[in-house]
């Protein structure tokens, strides 16, 4: 039996939520030691953030309609975690936790506030769902999910894919974000006209990450849509890999005994 201890992953599932077996998959394949759990299980366990910093290094809100409702986009889902379970989830990252929220998961994250009270996003495809592969960059080193990565191709799966920021304050936050390293991911063209071409944000740490576009999505190369240009590299990983590998590496770290 192997002595090895495996970081562990808690995947959100439940109303809404969509690709939460992609998400599982998708650490799994890095090394993770994966747990889905139903988020109404969690409310009703009175399940604590000091439980969750206690029992694993990572958290994922994976994608979907994600209770896309009259209140908007993850909105359901961030009250049901802000009020319910009262997780901050600051609190999870300053105990070593890391934080990914995907597509609709990344809204749950800007409505629960992690990036500021300025920034909400809106649909940048008049409604439509929007299903095209996008180029993706990195900005400076803060997001420790996107350590050494450079320009990716990522399915972006979304209508409200289009980050704004209030008018009266758009230059001050666009100035923070940059300053603390917050916007950690740009649109390569932006062809969804997001503020800023940001299609992801990182909090201060750089442990908590929203992102747009699903890297769970192309953790193989096959999924690429041209992936028959270069059949030679069918059994490599897509570039959406390198996320989860860097919290694994990241996680095993945390769980190293000091010397």
């Amino acid at each position: 039996m192997s002595d090895v201890i495996r970081p562990r992953v808690l995947v959100l599932r439940g109303p809404g939520i969509l690709s939460e077996q992609e998400t599982a998959q998708a650490f799994a394949t890095a090394g993770f030691e994966v747990h889905l759990r139903n988020l109404d299980d969690l409310i009703s366990e009175g399940y604590r953030e000091d439980q969750l910093a206690n029992d694993y290094s990572v958290l994922a809100i994976p994608a979907g309609a994600s209770t896309a409702d009259d209140l908007g986009s993850g909105k359901l889902l961030a009250l049901k975690i802000q009020h319910r379970l009262g997780w901050t989830l600051s609190h999870f990252a300053s105990r070593g936790g890391m934080v990914i929220g995907i597509g609709s998961g990344f809204h749950t994250l800007l409505r629960i506030g992690v990036f500021g009270k300025e920034i909400s996003v809106t649909s940048g495809t008049g409604g439509k769902m929007l299903s095209a592969w996008v180029k993706v960059a990195p900005i400076g080193m803060t997001c420790l999910w996107l350590k050494g990565l450079g320009v990716v191709d990522l399915p972006l799966r979304h209508s409200d894919a289009r980050i704004v920021i209030h008018p009266n304050r758009r230059t001050e936050t666009l100035v923070k974000l940059s300053r603390r390293g917050m916007h950690c991911l740009k649109y390569e063209g932006n062809s969804v006209e997001s503020e800023a071409g940001i299609a992801g944000l990182c909090d201060t740490t750089g442990r908590i990450l929203g992102i747009m576009p699903h890297p769970e999505s192309f953790i193989r190369w096959t999924a690429h849509p041209e992936w028959t240009t270069a059949p030679q590299r069918a059994n490599a990983p897509g570039q959406g890999l390198a996320l989860f590998e860097n919290a694994y590496q990241e996680s095993m770290r945390a769980l190293q005994p000091e010397t």
